[in-house]
């Protein structure tokens, strides 16, 4: 007969609840009643401080199943726990100390983790971890030293993480630096994720170091949701299943968000269609908990995906639009998903125009940075060029012929 599995969990170092596995397979989050009592806030959004225990017929909450490992990492977690890589909440209970945001689980009776000792030195590092990264791409938690970064070990916390070259993504690495290298010239306003390309010892040559906006300065927690979380979807490939337009909804929506905050992700949905981030999806945008309410994140995962053969369709849905090819993107999708954003015409235009005004100086950012190969770079410019003539310069033409033909603008806010 199939036992009860469970663990504790702590919302930054306070004890929030149990989490557990009932034999019948249903899993249950309860909240501990001194948690409820204290000033500390929910955990999750979907999981608001309540007496009553969170039932989840089908596998874990989803706040909780996006927290679990993907990809190559999760396989290997599951093989030195020697359990199923399906089993998310063992996965949990072995690795669950350093997680996106501000919870950790532990589990009460700790079992030792199996490490292959011909396995490679990147797995080993990972496994002598008790955390756990979300996303496909190699990746490992790590903590500066001195003028070096090195992976973090045991129930260390990381300050930073470290993406790593990918034999099936050349260029990775150089990549996502100079697509955030772009974004920052177009959105000079926004706050964007910090990052440099250095050495792991004895762990590869390059790594993209991406300083954590989830630590403080002196490693403490900082709560925030992804938007898979938020929206309430299981891990997975749910991160593709809905719209740009769903998030807009949700801050225009949501108690406690702003209104500025909707027109914010819209100006970067644009700058990520813009310079051909087209696996933009759910897991890759993301709110802080703040007593004010939730803000976003910096922005991070930038990435011009589109330079890659596999990655020419846009990740979510646009305009209603699903699988729409990053080719027949076009000035009427983005005018659509402004309206669903809450913006007016005059609004939505003058973003546009403000990214083509910021245009030369992300082009020319890419263009002389010694990061990546002269090829990489006219690639990256190349994708910017062709996406402004096709899917955005003509946004003034079309509006025009809208109105030629007796279609009145729309005026959905405040401009100011």
């Amino acid at each position: 007969m199939a036992k009860a599995i469970w663990g504790k969990v702590y919302y930054q170092d306070v004890y929030a609840g149990l989490i557990q596995r009932e034999p019948d397979g249903r899993h249950v989050f309860t909240y501990d009643p001194s948690y409820i009592s204290s000033e500390f806030p929910a955990i999750a959004l979907s999981l608001p401080k309540q007496r009553e225990p969170f039932l989840s017929e089908t596998g874990l909450h989803p706040f909780f199943d996006n927290l679990v490992a993907e990809g190559w990492l999760q396989k290997a977690q599951a093989r030195a726990l020697k359990v199923s890589s399906m089993d998310h909440l063992a996965l949990l209970l072995g690795f669950g100390h350093d997680l996106p945001g501000a919870v950790s689980i532990v589990d009460p009776d700790p079992q030792q983790h199996e490490i292959n000792e011909h396995a490679d030195n990147l797995t080993k590092a990972v496994l002598r971890s008790q955390a756990s990264l979300s996303g496909v791409q190699q990746k490992l938690l790590v903590v500066q030293q001195g003028d070096h970064y090195r992976p973090v070990v045991g129930k260390e916390l990381s300050s930073h993480i470290a993406k790593l070259p990918s034999n099936t993504h050349p260029d990775i690495v150089e990549v996502e630096y100079l697509t955030t290298l772009a974004i920052t010239k177009l959105l000079p306003e926004d706050s964007i994720v910090t990052l440099e390309i250095v050495p792991i010892p004895s762990i590869c040559e390059k790594a993209l170091i991406v300083k954590r906006f989830d630590r403080t300065s002196s490693g403490k927690r900082i709560h925030f949701e992804e938007f898979n979380q938020l929206l309430n979807h299981p891990s997975g490939d749910s991160k593709y299943e809905g719209s740009y337009e769903d998030m807009g909804h949700f801050i225009q929506n949501t108690t406690g968000c702003i209104r500025t905050e909707a027109f914010q992700l819209f100006k970067r949905i644009l700058a990520a269609l813009l310079v051909g981030n087209t696996d933009a999806h759910f897991k890759n945008f993301a709110m802080f908990h703040t007593r004010e309410g939730l803000r976003l994140t910096p922005a991070y995962d930038l990435v011009a995906a589109a330079k890659y053969k596999q990655y020419q369709t846009i990740a979510l849905k646009l305009d209603r639009a699903e699988n729409l090819k990053i080719s027949l993107l076009k000035p009427k999708h983005i005018l659509k998903m402004g309206y669903e954003f809450g913006l007016s015409e005059t609004l939505i235009v003058n973003t546009v125009n403000d990214l083509g005004k910021r245009l030369e100086a992300a082009k020319a950012a890419i263009a002389i940075s010694e990061i990546g190969d002269p090829l990489t770079r006219k690639e990256l410019v190349q994708i910017m060029e062709k996406r402004w003539k096709v899917s955005f310069d003509s946004i003034g033409q079309y509006l025009s012929k809208k109105q030629s033909k007796g279609v009145k603008p729309k005026n959905l806010r405040n401009d100011n």
